[in-house]
């Protein structure tokens, strides 16, 4: 089962599309969590990334990617977090669980590098969670 669109952001970088969003991983479906190996708790939050590049043949052609970077508290705490790729339904995902708690808004500064190595994509985005 693909995952569900989740609220969060896209940068345009050269011929590169990257989607990015980080969620309580409770918002995941439990077959859709099961399927791809994902863990739910409501004091876990799963950060997505996709990365595309659109050619003739296809407007929303996956490409594989590698991901290094971490979340950081409003208090400083950094957190490393650990990608895992799950390819589902033509769709080429990179996630990672981070701890959460509630009322918590992370910074997440990622590094992504197109499996083929033509390009490396840095992103940083705020997100804020909510475990009640």
């Amino acid at each position: 089962m693909a995952l569900p669109a989740f609220a969060g952001g896209s940068i345009n970088s050269g011929n590169y599309v990257l989607h990015y969003s980080a969620v309580n991983s409770l918002q995941i479906p439990q077959a859709v969590a099961d399927s791809n190996g994902i863990d739910r708790a409501g004091d876990t939050a799963i950060v997505m990334i996709t990365l595309q590049k659109p050619t003739s043949d296809a407007p929303l052609n996956a490409v594989p990617a590698d991901v290094t970077g971490s979340a950081r508290s409003l208090m400083g705490e950094r957190k490393t977090l650990s990608f895992k790729r799950v390819e589902n339904a033509g769709s080429v995902y990179a996630l990672a669980p981070v701890a959460i708690e509630d009322e918590q808004t992370l910074t997440f500064d990622l590094n992504v590098r197109a499996a083929d190595g033509r390009a490396t994509i840095p992103v940083q985005f705020n997100q804020t969670f909510y475990t009640r």
